[in-house]
């Protein structure tokens, strides 16, 4: 049984919510739902580790504490929405934009650390948050045009008091005179952050600590200093919500934690005015871009599936660029986009894990699984029995879930990560 409160969410379409959760329950999971977003449970019971079960291995959930969903669905980007994630690592909350903002939306993700810029690009892949680029920045220089985004979330570094029953020395690690370093750089990306903006456009601030230093007063220096206007956030539904630390701080969100998952701060801020983004002028990449006319590549892939953009190789990696980031990123600046695959002169073999290049109806020649016994199976190493005509790799389905690629040997039907 579970001793902690432990949350996760569903990565998939609300049409395949039953699948997943069906996957989940068939390997003895047991959880709810949380009032707060349609995506998110709560676990009840763990059999064993949830990231081994196979909906964590094909991306079809991702563990994340309840109150760190609540930065980016306050934001709440619409549909099509281009938003820039200013302290992304590990992806946690840039997975949830990237749905949210849905496959016509964009995200760009930077993260300064190389070893965490890794494990953020590591958790998109997982996910397939194929409407997503990432850069690697200190977010304060990121050298992009001012005015250029309506949407911004800012979830910087800070003293992590809010986790103490996961990390119990976080309080003694940062206190006193050890958090003003923090500080400073909080108000430094603040003020990079309302650069950013375009007139008119929101950011969320948040916080995995109770600080009010890192809280309430920076969200006053926010306003008083550079100008925003604070938002009334609303109030997410089986949350406890405590009084804010500072007087006309109305609409900011302390959640105490009381209610399960960790201590947070969530505030809302605006950039006076109304304007339209200001893109700059954009150049030509270095790598190559691919003709899908003279690509050769397995009948099972529907290369429609993917959002407006270009495939191109970077050395042997077939990567996806997406509109958005060729139309808005300026030529001084170093990103990268989705990988798919790799390239061998003309044939293009996709990462296994790759379900956005699966079409939603199962080919003939795919791999339908209606039990779970089976894909446990497939994913052990075991083969499955195929038709002796055709070649791999085929699309690979639980039920009407898309998940992946598998290859095919002869009658046998194996999994390769290579």
């Amino acid at each position: 049984m579970i001793n902690n409160l432990r949350t996760f969410r569903l990565v998939c379409s609300e049409k395949d919510i039953p699948a997943v959760e069906e996957l989940l329950r068939s390997q003895g999971f047991e959880f709810s739902p949380e009032p707060f977003y349609s995506m998110a449970r709560r676990l009840e019971k763990e059999p064993f580790p949830l990231g081994d079960s196979l909906a964590s291995r094909f991306g079809r959930i991702y563990i994340q504490d309840r109150s760190s969903m609540l930065p980016p669905l306050m934001l709440n980007p619409p549909k099509g929405a281009k938003v820039l994630d200013m302290c992304a690592s590990p992806g946690s909350k840039t997975g949830i934009l990237a749905r949210l903002v849905g496959r016509d939306g964009f995200v760009l993700a930077s993260e300064p650390s190389k070893d965490r810029l890794a494990l953020l690009r590591q958790n998109l892949r997982r996910v397939q948050a194929i409407n997503s680029a990432t850069v690697s920045y200190e977010s304060q220089k990121i050298p992009l045009p001012s005015n250029g985004w309506e949407y911004i979330l800012l979830d910087p570094p800070c003293s992590g008091w809010g986790t103490i029953n996961k990390n119990p020395k976080a309080m003694d690690l940062w206190s006193g005179e050890k958090t003003l370093p923090l500080i400073a750089l909080q108000r430094q990306l603040l003020a990079k952050a309302f650069d950013l903006l375009t007139p008119g456009g929101n950011v969320v601030y948040s916080t995995c600590t109770t600080n009010v230093q890192e809280n309430e007063e920076q969200t006053r220096f926010a306003v008083e200093e550079l100008g925003f206007e604070l938002v009334r956030l609303p109030h997410p539904e089986g949350f406890t919500i405590a009084e804010p630390l500072l007087p006309n701080m109305d609409g900011v969100l302390r959640v105490d934690g009381s209610g399960g998952g960790q201590g947070f701060y969530v505030c809302g801020l605006r950039k006076p005015g109304n304007a339209e983004p200001e893109y700059p002028e954009t150049a030509p990449l270095p790598g190559q871009k691919l003709n899908l006319k003279k690509l050769d590549y397995p009948e099972a892939i529907d290369f429609s599936a993917l959002p407006d953009g270009e495939l191109y190789d970077f050395k042997g990696k077939a990567m996806f660029l997406n509109r958005h980031a060729l139309n808005m990123l300026p030529p001084n600046i170093r990103w990268q986009g989705y990988p798919l695959g790799k390239i061998s002169g003309n044939k293009f073999r996709p990462n296994p894990f790759a379900r956005t290049l699966l079409p939603e109806t199962p080919a003939e020649s795919a791999l339908v699984l209606e039990n779970a016994e089976d894909l446990a199976k497939l994913f052990s190493g075991q083969s499955l029995t195929a038709p002796a005509k055709g070649k791999g790799p085929v699309g690979l389905y639980f039920k009407q879930l898309l998940l992946g690629f598998t290859g095919k040997k002869g009658s046998r039907f194996i999994w390769t990560e290579k």
